[in-house]
């Protein structure tokens, strides 16, 4: 039985069946179904750098290394071997405002549930998978390796215990700079986050490691941010847990909730389509694997 309000390992080890159909493989497709979405899909393993040698006719000269060649007055080409592990770095976002619903599962849940899905996939495909967890006080990460290193990251996930206190301001701010400086190119990063307190900075950042590697960004929602409930007054907590009460029967306070949803939601989706992203909306009433099979595709069974 799928827990609403904590991460579960049973559970998260129990989706590893489902993530069969999930491909993530790196033929090309589609990127997302954003309007003027990119028509390359991921970029695959690409090529790890070896080592140099002198240059022999018929080589590649955009693989020419003009200043191994000024250096030794001798024409050097860059050899290269073929990447056999895509390193998957999956990050979820495990701040206060994460630990909510009104509806069937925390977002939290959901986020780690995604991941989860994520990874089986990823090994599935053999590639390395790692993770990275945050919420704002300090961080939780494994580097890629194989299924002992995801087991591992899902157990931390499992463990954690929600914070009480608000988050750092510049909790995302910290992991894009993060990742900046540790995904190496051709890596595939999953973020899982409902993108609050996602600004000017944190967009260039995030744009930034979006020409470096591959992003899945997983937009995580409750329906009561994307509308009001029926006319009524309703206590709700906001993200310093002081408890505010909303009257729901203003029109004009109606339209400034759905205004500001629309604009989280539209400055995250835009910034997907910047980065070259996936774009996969996650509800909390809803259930991963659909929302992940339907923006990244399923496996095709061999005949």
């Amino acid at each position: 039985m799928t827990s609403p309000t904590r991460i579960d390992m049973a559970d998260l080890t129990a989706l590893r069946q489902a993530a069969a159909v999930l491909d993530l493989s790196s033929r090309p497709r589609v990127m997302t179904d954003l309007a003027g979405a990119h028509a390359s899909g991921f970029r695959g393993r690409g090529m790890e750098f070896d080592d140099y040698r002198v240059y022999q006719p018929g080589d590649d000269l955009r693989a020419m290394d003009w200043r191994v060649t000024a250096r030794t007055g001798t024409p050097h080409v860059r050899l290269y071997q073929e990447e056999r592990e895509r390193p998957v770095m999956l990050c979820v976002d495990l701040r206060p405002a994460m630990w909510f619903a009104t509806r069937g599962r925390f977002k939290a849940v959901i986020a780690a549930e995604a991941a989860a899905l994520c990874g089986w996939a990823a090994l599935e495909n053999r590639d390395r998978v790692g993770g990275l967890s945050f919420d704002g006080d300090h961080h939780s990460e494994v580097r890629p390796g194989g299924q002992r290193r995801l087991l591992q990251w899902l157990h931390t996930l499992s463990m954690y215990q929600p914070m009480e206190a608000a988050p750092r301001d510049d909790a995302l701010l910290q992991l894009l700079r993060r990742l900046l400086r540790t995904a190496r190119p051709g890596t595939l990063v999953g973020l899982f986050s409902d993108f609050r307190q996602l600004g000017a900075t944190e967009s260039a950042l995030l744009r930034k490691l979006g020409q470096r590697v591959e992003l899945i960004l997983g937009f995580v929602v409750d329906p009561i941010e994307q509308r009001l409930p029926p006319a009524g007054r309703y206590p709700l907590a906001d993200d310093s847990g002081q408890i505010r009460w909303i009257d729901t029967a203003d029109p004009a306070h109606r339209r400034r909730w759905a205004a500001q949803y629309s604009e989280r939601r539209t400055n995250a989706e835009s910034l997907a389509r910047a980065s070259r992203a996936h774009w996969v909306e996650l509800t909390t009433d809803g259930e991963p694997l659909v929302a992940l099979s339907s923006a990244l595709g399923r496996r095709r069974r061999a005949a």
